[in-house]
């Protein structure tokens, strides 16, 4: 074993003048003078007591002994490069992309994470945010996460959370609302990321935005409800993003009518990979914890 870890070296030289086809492109892919290419040859040669190689004009050919030599260590290099390949990737593999839109991350998924790192602690995840609702391909990531019905062909989806929007706002401004018509004297918190929100839930209670309709456009449902707390209008979300807020007191839903689809939120990702560990810890740690909370 130490005379084998002895010799890597030369026998690397030697794999290399083998695919370079001679010392002077063995030396350059090698980073090395063409002495030096030499002189691990003639060690080798020395060390095992055969001639491997042999003058041949202005560089060198090789014996018999030292062709079978080099294809076997060109072999045994490829099987060590492809084994140094699957580590490096078994180690990367312990990632877990997710791509979701900024809401989503900071009130659904961020809540959660704790339980996933207690049980997992080798698992790493990274969230990328995106600034459009629409941008769920499963483009540089493992996980998106879409709203829909459901049904991607060729990709498997795991329903989060239902689509119900519900509104938001301060303790001081619900005492303002009574009924559906009072909304529309607010000013009307927007998200940037879903603008049609407040069109859909205005729709489901039977009213639409006039031009006198005040609307604030904010980046995502998060600048939203945080502009809604600090009592600067009423926001529209998800009702999954917001049992923490309620359940604190520090927004409450000034009326009970919420807009509902038959789409939902789901968890996307291609089947082969959602069947590999650790993308099917994850799965199956948030479908559980989803579970465990009792759904949003």
């Amino acid at each position: 074993m130490h005379k084998l870890r002895n010799r890597l070296g030369p026998l690397r030289v030697l794999d290399a003048v083998h695919r370079g086809g001679g010392v002077g492109r063995a030396a350059e892919l090698l980073h090395v003078t063409p002495g030096a290419v030499s002189h691990q040859l003639r060690r080798l040669e020395s060390d095992l007591g055969v001639q491997l190689v042999h003058k041949d004009g202005r560089d060198i050919a090789f014996t018999t002994v030292g062709t079978e030599l080099a294809l076997e260590a060109a072999e045994l290099f490829d099987q060590l490069e492809a084994a140094l390949a699957r580590a490096a990737e078994a180690g990367a593999n312990r990632r877990i992309r997710v791509k979701v839109i900024p809401s989503f991350a900071i009130k659904w998924l961020m809540p959660r994470l704790g339980s996933l790192y207690a049980q997992h602690a080798d698992i790493d995840i990274e969230v990328a945010t995106v600034a459009r609702a629409d941008d769920t391909e499963l483009h540089n990531a493992d996980f998106v996460v879409r709203c829909g019905d459901g049904h991607w062909p060729g990709l498997r989806a795991d329903l989060l959370f239902p689509d119900e929007l519900v509104l938001a706002c301060s303790p001081a401004l619900a005492k303002r609302v009574h009924r559906a018509q009072d909304v529309l004297g607010e000013t009307l918190l927007q998200s940037m990321i879903a603008p049609d929100c407040w069109d859909r839930w205005l729709l489901s209670a039977g009213l639409s935005a006039s031009s006198d309709t005040r609307f604030i456009p904010l980046a995502n449902a998060v600048l939203c409800l945080q502009a809604a707390a600090e009592g600067l209008g009423i926001a529209v979300t998800q009702r999954a993003y917001i049992t923490q807020d309620f359940a604190t007191g520090q927004l409450v839903q000034p009326l009970a009518h919420t807009a509902r689809s038959s789409n939902g939120y789901y968890l996307v990702s291609k089947p082969d990979r959602a069947a590999t560990a650790p993308f099917s810890t994850f799965t199956d740690w948030l479908i559980s914890v989803k579970q465990a909370r009792g759904g949003p």
